[in-house]
């Protein structure tokens, strides 16, 4: 049973393996004459610390990134920003599909298959209070969906599965600060949750550089932490503790 609850507990903390938008691409600091947009397709090289599971049967998780990745099925991570004269706004949109076999230790005989995808979505409104800097403010809602298919060649099993989703409110800011002609910095810090429908609390905090190398092209690197703490209304809870920290990396088209 330790062995099963390990392992669910290590897919299960993948899943918030992108966390909250963060992403951006390199950007002036005057302002600009109309809205400019950015796309960024992006990944992130996070390892995870911290507790989940389900009322009294939770799990520490302590993975690496490269546990993770050898895990996954599928990935999808994409970043929208977008600054006007006096207003932004901003979207993240994370896809994951990860997969396991359980298996008894003693035998290595597959006993089941472990599937879970994650959808987290974000989105973000805010005000220029300088040129480059920019007040925040919005929502972050995951989704986790963990499925179980047992092997069917033993009949005392079954297929089980359950679908974990809330709504987390944050407020933040963002700073955008180029150096140099085709360099620019930017900053990330945000706080959220706010205990909203029980324990719900989050906080994020991220630094990048650009690197502009063509007309709307820029290139992107940095690092992103970003702490989760949710537990569900449900009997027997759903518990989320987590902290996800890793490189980040990316490209982006201005337009």
């Amino acid at each position: 049973m330790r062995f099963l609850y390990s392992a669910r507990a290590t897919l299960l903390g993948a899943l918030l393996l992108a966390g909250a938008s963060g992403t951006a691409a390199a950007q002036a600091t005057s302002t600009p004459a109309k809205w400019e947009n950015t796309f960024t397709l992006y990944g992130w090289a996070a390892a995870m610390a911290g507790t989940t599971g389900v009322g009294n049967a939770t799990a520490s998780v302590d993975v690496p990134f490269s546990d993770i990745l050898s895990n996954l099925k599928m990935g999808a991570m994409l970043n929208y920003q977008g600054r006007g004269e006096k207003w932004v706004a901003a979207a993240d949109f994370i896809y994951m599909k990860l997969g396991s076999d359980l298996a008894v230790p003693q035998t290595g005989t597959t006993v089941a298959s472990i599937r879970v995808k994650e959808w987290m979505v974000e989105a973000d409104g805010g005000y220029r209070v300088t040129p480059w800097l920019d007040a925040l403010v919005g929502i972050r809602i995951p989704i986790l969906e963990a499925e179980i298919t047992p092997d069917l060649n033993i009949p005392a099993a079954s297929e089980k599965s359950s679908t974990q989703s809330w709504v987390a409110p944050v407020i933040g800011a963002r700073a955008v600060l180029p150096f140099g002609k085709k360099f620019t910095g930017i900053v990330r810090g945000d706080v959220g949750g706010f205990d909203l429908g029980g324990t719900n609390t989050t906080w994020q905090a991220a630094g990048y550089v650009n690197y502009a190398f063509g007309k709307g092209w820029s290139g992107l690197v940095g690092y992103r932490d970003i702490y989760v703490n949710y537990k569900s209304s449900d009997t027997p809870a759903f518990q989320y503790d987590m902290n996800n920290f890793g490189p980040v990396f990316g490209i982006s088209y201005t337009f």
